[in-house]
Parts: C-alpha cells; structure tokens; sequence
C-alpha cells in the first residue's frame, strides 16, 4: 500500500476542484506559448522594415489582451488547487484529530504530546505544500515542457538538439538528491516535535520551575534542542542550497549553447533574429520545469516524509466502543466484581494488582484504602476499562467486561481522578462539561454538595471565572471538588471518588461526605482515600497491600483484627491527639 493512499478519497472527493484548476492552469500555460509567437513576428517585421504603427499596435494590444486572460485564469487555477489543498487538510486534520481522541491510553502513555502536535501542524502543513503548489507545479512544467519542447524543435531541430545536451545530468540528480532530501525532512520534524513537547512541559511545569529556580538549567535545555533544530534545517538547506543552483547551472548551460549555436545560425541567415528570441523565450518557458523539478522534488520528498509519520499514527489501532459480541444493555446497575484479577502495566515486569477477587453490590458504598503505591488507583482504574482486560475477569452487572460497550459503560461512570484535570474555560462549563442541556441552576445544584459554590460566588464572575489553564488559577482543593460537582452532574451510577478529597481539610471533607451521602444513596459509589475517618462508615471496606487484597469488612470488624487496617487507623488517631494537643 503506497504512502498516499489515505488521501486517495479526498482527492476523488474534490476531484471537480482540481479539473477546474487544472483547466485554467491549461489556458494560463496556452496563452503563455502565444506570447513568443507574436514576439517573433514583431521583431521580424521591424528586422525586415514590414512594421507599420497599426501593425505594431496589433501586438500590443494582442499582449494585453492575452496577459489579462491569464491574470483570471491564474486566479482560477490559486482558487480551485490551492484553495483544494486546504480543503483536504481540513478534512485530513478532522480525521486526524478524531482518530487520536479514538486511541487507547496506553498510546498516549508512551506518545509524546510534542510528537502529536508536531503532526498536526508542520507535518499536515508539508503534506498540504504537496497537495497545492507542488501538484501546480507538477502540472505546469509538464504541460510546458512538453508544449515548448514541440514549439522549440518548429523553429529548428537542430538547435534544440545542441541546447538539450546538458538536460539529460537532470535525471541523475534528481533522484539521488530526493532521497537525501526526504531523510533529512524527517529529522527536521522530529527534532521540532522534541522541541515542541519541551516548550509544553516547561511552561505546563512553570510553577514548579520557578520554585526550584530552574529557570536557567530549562533555558539552556531548551538552546541545546533549538540549536539541533536549527542544525538540521542547516543540514537540510545546505542539500537544497546545492541542489536548486546545479539545476540553475545546467539550464544556464543550455542558454549559452544556444545563444552560441543559434547567433551563428541568425549571421548565417539560415535563423531569423524574432526566431532566436523565440526560441531563447521557449527556452526560458522550458528551463522553469527544470527549475521545478527541483521545487516539486522538495515539496514531494516533505510531504511523503510527512506523510508516513502521519500514517504511522493513523495505523495505531484504535479504541474499539463496541466490543465483538455486545451484550444487549439498556443501561448499567452498578454491581462490580473481580474474580482472581491480576494486572501488569504495559513494560513492567512486577504486577501492579496480583489475584484481586471481590464483589461491590449495586447501590452499595466501599472504600479502598491501603499504603502508597498499594494499587488502589490501579484497581479502581479498571473499571473504566481504561487497560486492556483478559476475559474472566472483571464483571459489571455479572457481564463481562470485554462484552459491554465502553460508551455506555463510561457514561455511566463519574470518575473523580487524584490529579483533577480543568480545561481553560468558565467554572461553569468545566462542571457542565459531558451535559450539554446542563442549566446553570442544576450547575449550582452540584456545587453545594460539592462544598464549593460559596468560594465559587466570592469570585470576581462567579461561575462564569474563566480558571486559566488547567485551573491554574484555583487551589488543589478548589479543582478537586469542582471536578466532583462535575462526575455528580452526569448523574452516574458508578462514582468513583479516587483520593478526591486529598487537598481539603478534614472538617471541609467531612462536609462534603455529609452530603453526597443522599446522591450516593442509588448508586454503587467507591471511595480512595488516606484518611480512615472519611470511609469508616460505607458498608465495606477492602484493604490493599503491595498489589494484593489482604483484609476486607467494616470498619467496626477490621479494627478489631491485627492488620494493615488497624495500624493505619491506630497511627491517625495518634496524630490527631498530637494536633488537637499543639492546638
């Protein structure tokens, strides 16, 4: 399969667009080839005295009419190709930026947000140079190589023969030059790509590299990669640099044999001298195909160096929301189970979760709670079925995973992340955001059992306060509970609140489970957290250790045994008395 084929159905799309240009470029390149013709007839009439002000007037005014009707023209072919070429890059980024939303996390895991980025502009950039000038480029120096070639051997074969002599080094460099050429663009675009991700770290991270004072270690950082940038377009200019004046030379070449060959011919009188400058004009008309092959080369060698970086995205598989054997659901209950799960993150040789088996009933309330790196994340991030999954293993409902749709499944999930993410918008769109017919009065309604719509009025606009990027505008604790108020307005029947309360005080968490207590009445809700005091009354506790479930039950039951559980309530409870005492 070639490179271009995915642009095979644009093309045929707007095949129409690029007939119509193609025809106009037809008349510019047909008036073009008349221009010489009345040239010639001029200077012959005033060589040989048959030139009279009328006559002379007559190829004035056939110039002027001719090079209007190529101004329209011109127009013509710059709307319908070059305008062609945006349409498809229009069309190729839609898909483009559809397709990447449609990819699983673990691409994004091991994808640079640079490299993305970097595709969807200088690469579908170069491939949009290749659809539109290069493809005029391609057309016009055929049409008039071919056109003048054939005007060239009317006037005198022999002359043309001895003017082409140095055309035929041509196909030598072109092909050698290409290769060279595309190689080198392709370092170009990853090279920009690493510079890209780096500007996007850094300024993401700003805070936190003004707070280290790294300010000047990420300045140099950055002069290496941009000083790599600017070699490789060095290294790519210097091939080009090359390339474009051995053509110039060649053609130059071919000017000065004919120039030679051809004056002899005209003292001669075997030539007349309008001939001459004819031919020397046809000559020009066929030395600027030559001219573009090298353009077309370079613009041709960009855009398929960019193309198969485009390609290699578009062939990464994407996420199926429909599994192979659906299994027919209306909606989803809320009951969970894992049966002997065990789970291993893509390049890691340990198991994040080993032999996890336990129910969650629908409408019920659990917690997972354990040390750092217990898996508790993990765990809870299955249920999304955000990883890939074996059969057998993880059910919802008593279905298996693998065999429910993912879009009903994740409507039916609010998950509330450790790391809440905003995007730069109002407040009031980030809590709306996945309900469009979201009124503002039921915005409002989720951020009091949120416990932040008093902080959210005493902001200048209210919910309208745009919050900057990634609402870095808000505090840690601000985020968290505006993302809850969002998983809460899409009114799932899976909540997974994940360490979301981590960056609150304890009074103001002990709030806001006051009051999702009635919201998670009807629905299975499941809650990470640090602190025992939040989870002590849901209705079943599950305890993680090192990847594995190593204590479950209430909270009064697992107090009582020796365990995990008991030592990590037992330390909390010390430092509270230590806090209350300093207080």
């Amino acid at each position: 399969m070639g490179t271009f084929y995915r642009l095979k159905k644009y093309i045929i799309r707007y095949k129409w667009y690029y007939i119509l240009g193609i025809l106009f470029l037809l008349v510019v390149d047909g008036l073009q080839l008349l221009i010489p013709q009345i040239i010639r007839r001029a200077i012959d009439d005033l060589t040989y005295f048959r030139a009279t002000p009328k006559g002379i007037l007559t190829y004035i005014s056939a110039i002027l009419v001719i090079a209007i009707g190529m101004g329209v023209a011109r127009f013509g072919w710059r709307y319908f190709i070059i305008g062609n070429s945006r349409r498809i890059e229009r069309e190729l980024r839609n898909e483009f930026y559809q397709h990447t939303q449609s990819l699983p996390t673990k691409f994004f895991n091991r994808t640079k947000t640079g490299d993305i980025m970097a595709l969807a502009t200088n690469d579908l950039e170069a491939v949009r140079m290749m659809l539109g000038m290069a493809t005029i480029a391609a057309t016009d120096s055929l049409v008039l190589s071919v056109a003048s070639l054939a005007m060239l051997l009317s006037i005198s074969p022999t002359l043309t023969l001895y003017a082409l002599i140095p055309l035929p080094a041509l196909s030598v460099l072109i092909p050698v030059f290409g290769k060279v050429l595309q190689e080198r663009f392709r370092l170009v675009q990853e090279t920009f790509a690493t510079l890209t991700d780096k500007v996007r770290e850094i300024f993401s991270g700003i805070r936190v590299v003004k707070a280290y004072v790294q300010e000047e270690a990420n300045a140099e950082e950055f002069k290496r990669i941009s000083e790599q940038y600017v070699k490789r377009n060095l290294s790519l200019t210097r091939v080009w640099g090359v390339f474009d004046p051995l053509i110039g030379l060649i053609i130059m070449t071919a000017f000065v044999i004919a120039i030679f060959v051809g004056g002899r011919k005209v003292i001669a009188g075997t030539l007349s001298m309008g001939s001459l400058v004819a031919f020397t004009t046809y000559l020009e008309m066929l030395a600027w195909p030559m001219i573009a092959i090298g353009w077309v080369t370079n613009l041709y060698q960009r855009g398929k160096a960019s193309m198969k970086r485009i390609n290699k995205l578009f062939d990464e598989e994407v996420e199926p929301l429909e599994p192979e054997n659906p299994i027919p659901l209306k909606e989803i209950r809320g009951k969970i189970e894992f049966k002997n799960f065990s789970f291993q993150y893509p390049g890691k040789s340990e198991y994040a979760l080993s032999d996890i088996s336990l129910v969650i009933p629908e409408n019920s309330s659990v917690a997972v709670v354990g040390r750092t790196s217990s898996g508790k994340t993990t765990l809870v991030s299955q249920i999304p079925h955000i990883f890939d999954i074996p059969d057998g293993v993880l059910f919802i409902d008593d279905v298996d995973i693998n065999r429910i749709p993912l879009k009903l499944l994740r409507k039916s999930i609010g998950f509330v992340p450790q790391d809440p993410f905003l995007f730069s918008d109002t407040i009031l769109r980030n809590i709306a955001f996945g309900v469009e017919d979201a009124t503002l009065e039921d915005v409002i309604h989720f951020a009091k059992l949120a416990g932040i719509h008093q902080e959210i009025m005493g902001f200048p606009d209210g919910y309208y306060t745009a919050v900057g990027e990634r609402g870095v505008t808000l505090s840690g604790g601000q985020k968290q509970r505006i993302t809850i108020a969002r998983a809460m307005l899409i009114n799932p029947r899976i909540l997974i609140l994940d360490d979301a309360l981590s960056s609150v005080d304890m009074q103001k968490e002990t709030e806001i489970l006051a009051n999702l207590r009635k919201f998670r009445r009807d629905r299975t809700t499941i809650i990470i957290s640090h602190r025992i005091s939040s989870v002590k009354d849901v209705d079943r506790i599950f305890v993680l250790d090192r990847g594995k479930l190593v204590q479950e039950g209430r909270h009064e039951e697992l107090i009582r045994e020796e365990g995990i559980y008991k030592t990590i309530y037992e330390k909390q409870q010390l430092e509270t008395e230590i806090e209350e005492r300093d207080d």
